[in-house]
């Protein structure tokens, strides 16, 4: 393989880092090869986080109810899981305790439920369905820049498909997609950070965002692994993302700045930082499936709601205020709120703990 400047002219062009001949030269044949053509130019405050459906956890012996429930609140915006696994509880303001007959104590129940990460989740990009306008914004990025051989290629398959062929000859050694800038920058301030599900390779690639335009502006950056032929979620917290130029970190920067990022990339390269090098790169032949973007923050705490008659009403709301939990009982014809709180929270409308009580009576 030998370094080739036509690659290094696309890249220039298609980033419009050539100057005032980049919109002339892109229309020339052979300059572009996604085969996408941007008759608009994206608006980012089209990129607006879309909330997901929420989840009612059903752990334990009422699983078999979980079918008739799933009907049920469907039209409320909500789905129905009942798997008990450990990871996070994403989107899911509602966990039913089905009592004794599930096996499950409940005070050991509020201890996990005290342990686990909560968060809220909401979809920035789905890129199984790209709106052209985004599927234009990305391009190559390789080594070719600097007089590399490596060459990458973004198809639209199932997902975002990074793929590609990385070579350490003529001291290159990375193949990156990235962003044109969007404009205006994106606003994220109101999240924590940003979730990728992807689905690689057994490699480990960088996701860089930069919250400046500049072309060689602050890159900030978070590795991560993958596995193959697994889907795996890749949450990124902003305030994790170290500050680099050229794979060497930036101390005593500021922080990244969710409130205004101007381009997304992702990389896989032979350095990790500063010198040090990237345990799992080989080199040859790369693939990277992202499905979507999207972004997370710390969630509210669970509402419990606990089924049957509860004679032992006191001794449930101390074990729930001590978790720092709130419950709902059945009571009558209705129901009360007990535990940290005596009122349900705003997220959560009564007509769903009707429902409950409803597929349990």
């Amino acid at each position: 393989m030998v370094w080739n400047p036509l690659r290094l002219l696309k890249t220039l062009i298609h980033f419009e880092v050539a100057g005032p001949l980049s919109k002339g030269l892109r229309n020339l044949p052979g300059m572009t090869d996604s085969g996408i053509v941007m008759t608009q130019a994206l608006d980012a405050n089209s990129l607006v986080p879309a909330l997901a459906k929420q989840v009612l956890w059903l752990p334990g012996a009422a699983v078999g109810n979980a079918e008739a429930l799933a009907q049920s609140v469907a039209s409320l915006g909500y789905s129905v899981t009942t798997e008990m696994s450990d990871h996070p509880l994403v989107n899911t303001p509602l966990v039913v305790w089905p009592g004794p007959a599930a096996g499950l104590q409940f005070g050991s129940m509020l201890e996990e439920l005290g342990q686990r990460a909560i968060y809220q989740e909401a979809t920035l990009i789905d890129f199984r369905q790209p709106d052209p306008a985004i599927a234009a914004l990305w391009g190559s990025l390789d080594d070719g820049v600097m007089g590399g051989v490596s060459a990458s290629q973004v198809q639209w398959r199932e997902g975002l498909r990074f793929v590609g062929e990385v070579s350490t000859a003529n001291s290159g050694g990375f193949a990156s997609i990235r962003t044109r800038n969007l404009e205006p920058p994106l606003n994220l301030g109101q999240w924590q950070g940003t979730v990728l599900s992807a689905q690689g390779d057994g490699q480990r690639y960088k996701w860089i965002l930069r919250d400046t335009p500049g072309w060689d502006s602050l890159a900030y950056c978070r590795s991560f692994d993958t596995e193959v032929d697994r889907l795996s979620t890749v949450r990124t917290p902003f305030l994790d993302m170290v500050a680099t130029r050229r794979a060497r970190t930036v101390p005593e920067t500021s922080p990244l700045n969710p409130a205004q990022l101007y381009s997304m990339q992702l990389m896989l390269s032979k350095f990790e930082y500063d010198g040090e090098l990237n345990p799992a790169f080989q080199a040859g032949s790369f693939e990277l499936t992202v499905q979507s973007l999207g972004v997370y923050r710390q969630g509210p705490k669970p509402v419990v709601v606990l089924l049957g008659e509860h004679a032992a009403e006191a001794e449930f709301a101390q074990l729930l205020a001590a978790a720092g939990l709130t419950g709902v009982i059945r009571q009558g014809e209705g129901f009360a709120v007990i535990g940290a709180n005596d009122k349900l929270p705003t997220e959560v409308e009564q007509a769903v703990i009707r429902a409950i009580f409803g597929i349990f009576s």
